[in-house]
């Protein structure tokens, strides 16, 4: 093992301890976080005080810089506290990571006076932008902008348009909170306190440092440069993929720690068990089920592991490994929300008790499962295809 590797698994160690240090912080904020549908100031100051939202943030500008299953790790653990924080958490790290495309003008603009600068990203190509001396003017309308309440900037992706309105082609785009106007559309029964709002543009200056090609951004050319660091040689799409998983996971995770903490004390109405414990059905069910949860950080794990060694090595990943962590990412959410209808199943009627948390990681892992790129049903034909060469049906893996 590498010096790098080993100093990245120490700090994942020291990263898994902070996100129980702030636990009770982030699981006192969750009422309130599903009641006003976005994080309390008191879980943002938790998140800013323990640096969660600088893992993928260069070193260089004062960031932590880990790996992928660092981010998965902390993603995991931190679910068990709050699912909706842990995904505010991974989008802020995911888009952070993708700002590294742009120019060193951005970044120092971005991260040179504020190394926990928090970003939003929307990969919708919701907005057109006609190119204008010094830069571009941007118009649209951006869903799902997931902690934009919170972030200090959002990279927005716009299809470039000429003065007659034809397209040119796609822009990925950084722009500052403050010119943005936030509309409340984000009312969900699950992952509510994401805050996962419509963010608006009227004919905003961007200046050119702030623009790339939407090809650059999603380009993997950085895989192979010995000159950067290993996580800006990750292949971030595909990373951004397994952290989002990480997030259902780790409720998936939560709940059947849940289930197994009650069952001694549970009995299986109208039967005559008076622990669920007792009930060889029971203790057979959940071993399916914990199988099944296990199966799935399996995958994830596969996916991480496969990405980070590729960025140490500095080798490109080939499609045919990218289209499998697509497939391994998608297989992971499908087997843990199959196996929380399992657990409330075992648990009984009060798993829907408002009071009780195993409706709130049901509700919040289903939700965060339909997540475009965790669709279970685009990863089995993204890896079904990779076994007869078939061209992706995604725009990038």
């Amino acid at each position: 093992m590498t010096d790098i590797r080993s100093e990245t698994a120490e700090l994942r160690a020291e990263l898994v301890e902070r996100v129980h240090k702030f636990g009770p912080v982030f699981a006192d904020g969750v009422a309130e976080g599903e009641r006003e549908r976005r994080l309390p100031d008191a879980t943002v100051r938790a998140i800013d005080q323990s640096q969660l939202a600088m893992l993928w943030t260069a070193k260089s500008y004062g960031g932590l810089e880990t790996d992928v299953r660092t981010m998965s790790e902390v993603a995991k653990v931190l679910s068990h506290y709050c699912p909706s924080t842990s995904w505010v958490v991974n989008n802020v790290n995911g888009s952070n990571l993708l700002a590294a495309k742009f120019p060193r003008a951005a970044l120092d603009e971005v991260f040179g006076d504020a190394p926990g600068a928090k970003l939003a990203s929307v990969f919708a190509a919701a907005g057109t932008a006609v190119r204008t001396p010094g830069g571009y003017r941007l118009t649209g309308s951006w869903p799902y902008g997931t902690g934009i309440l919170h972030d200090d900037w959002a990279i927005l992706v716009a299809r470039e348009v000429d003065a007659d309105g034809e397209p040119v082609g796609g822009l990925s785009m950084l722009v500052p909170a403050r010119d943005l106007t936030v509309e409340d559309t984000w009312h969900t029964v699950g992952m509510r306190a994401t805050g996962s709002h419509t963010v608006v543009l009227r004919d905003t200056f961007v200046p050119e440092h702030r623009v790339i090609s939407g090809e650059l951004q999603r380009s993997r050319e950085s895989a192979t440069d010995l000159g950067l660091p290993p996580l800006f040689r990750t292949a971030a799409i595909a990373a951004m993929a397994v952290v989002c998983a990480s997030v259902v996971l780790g409720a998936g995770q939560a709940a059947r720690a849940l289930v197994v903490e009650k069952a001694p004390t549970r009995g299986i109405a109208p039967s005559k068990y008076t622990r669920q414990t007792d009930s060889r059905t029971f203790v057979s069910s959940l071993g399916r089920t914990a199988l099944s949860i296990d199966a799935a950080e399996m995958h994830v794990a596969r996916a991480a592991t496969a990405l980070d060694d590729a960025a140490y090595d500095a080798v490109a990943l080939p499609d045919s490994e990218l289209l499998r962590i697509r497939g391994d990412v998608g297989q992971a959410v499908s087997l843990v929300t199959t196996a929380l209808d399992e657990l409330l199943w075992a648990h009984g009627a009060a798993s829907f008790a408002e009071s009780n948390p195993l409706q709130r990681y049901w509700r919040d892992a289903n939700t965060a499962a339909r997540h475009a790129m965790l669709n279970v049903h685009v990863g089995h034909e993204l890896y079904g295809g990779s076994f007869f060469g078939l061209d992706p049906i995604v725009p990038s893996l």
